[in-house]
């Protein structure tokens, strides 16, 4: 585990350690509405970027990368596809000891929220099995370039259980932090003085090798949390409650994939579609006409298209451009796990990161019902 001073260090050091990409460092200058997104496909050049999950900050217009393996934070434009700053974390980035996955806008404050976690846990063909290690949450404000708080997770959790790997913040400002083995949630409070476990499995604990939640969404400016289980399985959860009770959702017809990873719900529906990642099967669609999520329907999988070229799988999706049906177009995030790495680095080899376009897919399986 990261040492006290070392984590006071960081948290010092993590708003001053950016690296200049491609952009020049001159910065972007927030759109007072995002433009329409062009149509198409995609590529991101950028060597060794291994995205593991992204968000769209549609106040400023910018894509937040977590690259996975070097445990770093790209900011990315795009609009003129350029990265412009990369977040580093002194005993975090290019560590391979530590990986940085779950990254989100919080719409409600303009922040920005980053989780470090320990690669111990994603260990291929050994999910689980080591769960020890730090995690970190922070909560940044891009506009003064500062990290306003750092939380030690694993001050809580004793290392008794881990693999947590996404975030959502809700309308009151706590931030809430999914854990994969087994499935748990946690709860931090907007000023970022404490965290607490909000959702425990019930005793008998699981082992940890048992793989519960991969992802949350939150249905803005609600009570809603969701979360999709290692079942495939769609729960819901109440954020006015103290403790988190989950709540399945029945899905109609039931189709389930234990597969999964993100789950996502795209701005453009304002809360009524969920997109629900699949390694290998692609992208699953539900809906709640009513927003409420008591019950979904099934409408509906967008197969994994070609950019992955059957070397990576679907870890996330993204809405870019503005909160509007027209303007708005959805993409697919692929992860990649190339080895052998680069002698002298913690990542493989790879610097073209496909994102295919599957805004029309989607659309007819919403229109078709």
């Amino acid at each position: 585990m990261l040492a006290l001073a070392t984590l006071t260090n960081f948290a010092a050091a993590s708003s001053l350690s950016l690296r200049n990409g491609k952009g020049k460092g001159k910065g972007h200058q927030p759109h007072k509405e995002c433009s329409p997104f062009p149509k198409g496909d995609f590529t991101i050049d950028y060597f060794q970027l291994y995205p593991e999950n992204m968000d769209f900050d549609a106040h400023r217009c910018l894509l937040l990368i977590g690259a996975v393996f070097n445990a770093t934070f790209p900011i990315y434009d795009p609009y003129t596809r350029t990265v412009q700053k990369i977040h580093e974390y002194p005993g975090v980035s290019y560590t391979e000891t530590y990986h940085i996955g779950g990254v989100a806008w919080d719409p409600y404050t303009n922040l920005y929220t980053i989780l470090t976690d320990p690669a111990a846990p994603w260990v291929p063909d050994a999910f689980g099995v080591n769960v020890s290690g730090t995690h970190l949450l922070m909560k940044y404000n891009p506009d003064t370039d500062q990290t306003l708080w750092t939380l030690n997770i694993s001050e809580t959790t004793q290392e008794k259980y881990g693999g947590f790997q996404d975030i959502e913040t809700d309308s009151k400002g706590n931030t809430y932090v999914v854990g994969t083995f087994p499935g748990t949630i946690l709860r931090a409070d907007k000023h970022g003085r404490s965290i607490k476990p909000w959702y425990l499995p019930p005793p008998p604990f699981p082992p940890t090798t048992q793989k519960g939640f991969s992802g949350l969404a939150h249905v803005k400016d609600s009570n809603i949390l969701l979360s999709a289980d290692g079942d495939g399985q769609l729960y819901r959860f109440d954020t006015n409650l103290p403790i988190g009770i989950p709540i399945k959702v029945p899905i109609t017809p039931q189709v389930l994939y234990n597969d999964l990873d993100a789950i996502y719900l795209p701005p453009k529906y304002d809360g009524s579609i969920l997109l629900v990642s699949s390694w290998l099967s692609g992208t699953q669609v539900l809906r709640s006409k009513d927003k409420k999520w008591k019950k979904a329907e099934y409408l509906g999988t967008v197969p994994n298209p070609p950019g992955g070229n059957g070397e990576g799988i679907q870890v996330a999706t993204v809405q870019l451009g503005p909160n509007t049906e027209k303007g708005g177009r959805i993409f697919v995030v692929f992860g990649f796990f190339d080895t052998p790495f680069v002698p002298g680095t913690v990542a493989g080899p790879r610097r073209l990161f496909p994102m295919p376009d599957i805004t029309e897919e989607v659309e007819k399986l919403v229109r078709k019902k």
